[in-house]
């Protein structure tokens, strides 16, 4: 009988193994973003009315819809997914705790209007004060046109000062917002199947 002698030697590259999960790590995250992210779409639907107070919000132009995004942090290794648009956050975040606050007012842009150039005319109604001083009625929809006299030129510098007023007294009013979450019901709905992502994530 022959002996036969057989050596190995193996070598375990720390580095390379390391990189291997980081890269399978971030892959892994980016999906595991898209799915809650496409979760979180579907659940939004577009409506012009409000929803019901605990379920997804609606939204009238499907704004909401196109400002979810998710992006992978390959340092902190975390994915963060939400809306980006940045006038808006507020608004998000207040729909999905609830909460209420205090609006800042967007005004207008203070002018005197002359003769020959465009300002603004209300389409109907009128914006009126009850006997203590408050707006009682306004009409927010407004028609740009040529200011053909002095006294259109003056209405329409009025328009702008008596919307900045309403506005500002607006402002003042806390506006509250019942929960109405959508990211969170969707990184539920997707927990169990958040593994799944990391299946296999380690390539060779």
């Amino acid at each position: 009988m022959n002996l036969v002698r057989i050596r190995a030697r193996s070598h375990f590259d720390q580095t390379r193994l390391k990189k291997k999960v980081d890269e399978g790590t971030f892959r892994s995250l980016g999906h595991a973003g898209a799915a809650i992210r496409l979760t979180a779409r579907r659940s939004i639907r577009r409506r012009k009315k409000p929803s019901r107070p605990g379920s997804p919000p609606h939204t009238p132009t499907g704004h909401l819809k196109r400002v979810l995004r998710y992006d992978v942090d390959r340092d902190s290794q975390e994915v963060v997914i939400g809306p980006v648009n940045e006038y808006s956050r507020t608004i998000w975040n207040l729909h999905e705790f609830g909460g209420s606050v205090r609006p800042k007012p967007r005004l207008l842009k203070s002018h005197t209007f002359r003769v020959g150039e465009y300002g603004p005319i209300r389409r109907s109604g009128a914006m009126l004060r009850d006997r203590r001083g408050r707006f009682a009625k306004r009409s927010n929809q407004f028609a740009r046109v040529q200011i053909r006299s002095e006294a259109q030129a003056r209405r329409a510098t009025h328009i702008v000062k008596q919307e900045n007023e309403y506005r500002m007294a607006d402002a003042r009013k806390r506006r509250r917002y019942p929960q109405r979450p959508f990211m969170g019901p969707a990184l539920e709905s997707q927990r169990s199947w958040l593994p799944r992502f990391w299946a296999n994530s380690v390539r060779a």
